[in-house]
């Protein structure tokens, strides 16, 4: 075994360039580790991951700017620093291989990650009047025998609901305050919770981009199979239109598109939320050939310059969208909407 005075200047540096250490005396390098526990890191460079604080057993190789949420520094006895991770894996807390960071964020000048709980934008609770769209709209005229297949309010059902009123001795109005809406048979508080929800962060400041893709396109699976209701961005039990689906995966993801909101895409006009996102300028635009996984992909309406579509990309060519009659995988074209308008990265 040699004596680390005969070990060579090139072997440290291969040493180095590897994240390992060879000192057997910590402190005479103290300041080039993480002494205390830097919470969350990004790695710098590629690292290996071991399975043991000495560093004998590999457990995988880590490539640069990957996140970790670190629980405690440990110092085995004459070797260097190492950092040990939630997982139970231990990494160098060498500071030219690992840095300190607040967490995965985007630049800037794009939309920020949000790692507390996204709140509604809007108000809860809102009269549903003339026009407005949503789910709130849908149950009413189902209830009320108006229906028609696209859930806006319209002058069949603001006349029926003047009936109801006169029939219950209630404020005769045509909208539906929550005193109308709990005489129609739905519950005092759904009238608020329809409006409110807003889909759980799906991941945390030391995730890193894939797992922020990941949350987005798992909280769009909820929606899979239930059906296509314009205007409409709540909770997975119900349906949604395009742009109601893709808010509320851009919830899950962190993303907080305001003042474009889950509660405003039922107002009147808000059911095209897909151009108000394409138009967005905190969207990074990237070109068609580029597109990755988590994408946003908007769509043209045939033979004009006008945004009517937008769905989530998955990768290898295919969307999960909302489209009538229902959410559901497809093809990135097809017959129905082909001509697309151009791609917007959330995470960048």
């Amino acid at each position: 075994m040699f004596h680390k005075s005969v070990i060579g200047a090139a072997s440290l540096a291969l040493a180095a360039a590897c994240g390992l250490s060879l000192i057997t005396t910590p402190a005479a390098a103290k300041s080039d580790y993480y002494t205390t526990n830097p919470q969350i890191i990004r790695t710098k460079k590629t690292v290996v991951y071991y399975k043991n604080a000495a560093r004998t057993q590999k457990a995988q190789t880590i490539k640069a700017d990957h996140y970790a949420k670190i629980s405690k520094v440990v110092t085995p006895k004459g070797k260097a620093p190492v950092l040990k991770t939630n997982t139970g894996k231990y990494v160098t807390a060498n500071k030219a291989f690992v840095a300190k960071t607040a967490g995965y964020q985007n630049p800037k000048r794009y939309y920020q990650v949000n790692y507390h709980q996204i709140k509604p934008y809007g108000k809860v609770g809102y009269t549903v009047k003339r026009n407005y769209e949503g789910i709130k709209t849908w149950k009413i005229m189902r209830r009320l025998g108006t229906a028609n297949g696209y859930n806006k309010y319209n002058q069949a059902t603001y006349n029926a609901v003047k009936a109801f009123q006169r029939k219950h001795g209630l404020k005769v109005t045509g909208n539906v305050n929550e005193k109308t809406w709990v005489k129609l048979g739905f519950s005092k508080s759904s009238f608020k919770s329809i409006d409110s929800y807003v889909a759980p962060l799906g991941a945390h400041a030391w995730n890193g981009r894939s797992a922020h893709i990941e949350a987005m396109i798992k909280q769009a699976y909820k929606y899979k199979g239930n059906p296509y209701l314009v205007g409409s961005s709540s909770k997975p039990s119900y349906g949604t239109d395009c742009s109601g689906l893709v808010m509320q995966a851009l919830y899950a993801g962190g993303i907080n598109p305001a003042p474009i909101s889950a509660i405003h895409h039922a107002y009147p006009g808000n059911e095209w939320n897909s151009r108000n996102l394409w138009a967005s300028k905190k969207f990074k635009h990237v070109a068609y050939r580029n597109r990755q996984r988590g994408d946003l992909v908007f769509y043209y309406q045939p033979g004009t310059r006008t945004i009517w579509h937008v769905a989530l990309y998955l990768g290898h060519n295919r969307v999960i969208e909302s489209w009538p009659p229902r959410i559901m995988v497809q093809p990135i074209k097809n017959g129905q909407r082909s001509d697309v308008a151009g791609i917007a990265r959330v995470f960048n």
